[in-house]
């Protein structure tokens, strides 16, 4: 396993890593994803750390530094290599740039309802707080909001 910093022709694969982690876990099919990993690249490369096994990317993790607050993510491994302690491995450099940014507060966002997720992260001396409830419905395209309207419905000035 070599930790590395995530190159630039590393993206598609790191790319393709991210969204499958992501849909695999939350059991949805992986189609139109937003490119997290480009963006996020683009945001800071020498803030991108990449987990490399036999010659290939098979994980990924993004630093941001926001003055005294420093957070990470979206952090991500291949699913058939869950459990075999990448996470962590990529979360080791990750304490570093906080170190070496002298960061006072340190955050990220996660999958509160996984013990996976929370444990790791606990591993690191981060603990749950300020908990978001996650919440769907399916919207109903024959009813219009209460006191809405249609740009379609609106008169010129």
């Amino acid at each position: 396993m070599l930790i590395r910093p995530l190159r630039e022709d590393d993206l598609p694969t790191a790319s393709e890593v991210c969204g499958t982690a992501f849909a695999t876990f939350l059991g949805m099919n992986r189609s139109g994803d937003a490119d997290r990993v480009r963006t996020r690249w683009l945001m800071d490369p020498k803030a991108a750390i990449a987990a490399e096994l036999d010659g290939q990317v098979v994980g990924s993790n993004f630093a941001a530094n926001w003055g005294s607050i420093g957070f990470f993510g979206p952090l991500s491994v291949r699913p058939d290599l869950w459990g075999r302690g990448i996470a962590q491995k990529l979360l080791e450099p990750t304490m570093e740039l906080f170190r070496g940014w002298g960061n006072r507060h340190l955050g990220l966002f996660t999958f509160s309802q996984s013990p996976m997720h929370v444990g790791l992260y606990q591993k690191f001396g981060f603990w749950p707080r300020y908990l978001t409830a996650v919440m769907s419905k399916e919207p109903d395209p024959s009813r219009q909001a209460a006191g809405s309207s249609r740009y379609t419905q609106l008169t010129p000035a």
